[in-house]
Formats: C-alpha cells, structure tokens, sequence
C-alpha cells in the first residue's frame, strides 16, 4: 500500500514539474520531451471534459489531475 502511495506522490510531483517547465521550456525540449509522453495519455480525457479553449485558453487539465491524485490517496487512506 505504501508503494501506491508513493507513486501517486511521484505522479503529483512530475505533473508539478511538466506545469512549471511548461512555462518556460518549449514541449519538444529536454525535459519535457520526457514528461509529455507520460502525462498526455492521462491529460487527454480531462481535456475532453474540461478543454483549454473554453475555458480562454488556460489547460486545467494539471490541476484537475493533482486534485484527482488526492482525492485518490484520502480515499485509499
């Protein structure tokens, strides 16, 4: 169970980094040429649900994944 908890502790962390780098580092760039790959799969249903250009632009899609991840890890605990 620990392990889980870890991972979505890792999880929230990298979608923390790919948020931040996005701001700066274009998608095809080193990191985030490693982050995209992993966390698109998971982006793109929130982004059907909640997507970017009706919403003037800004993808919530990050921050309805970190509160997802804890919503995840109260209901474990």
């Amino acid at each position: 169970m620990e392990f889980l908890f870890l991972l979505l502790r890792g999880l929230g962390f990298l979608v923390i980094a790919d948020a931040i780098l996005s701001w700066f580092v274009p998608r095809e760039k080193f990191p985030r040429n490693l982050t995209g790959p992993l966390l698109e799969p998971i982006y793109t249903p929130i982004r059907k649900l909640i997507p970017p250009e009706k919403m003037g632009g800004f993808d919530l899609a990050p921050l309805a994944l970190l509160f997802g991840l804890q919503l995840l890890a109260q209901a474990l605990r």
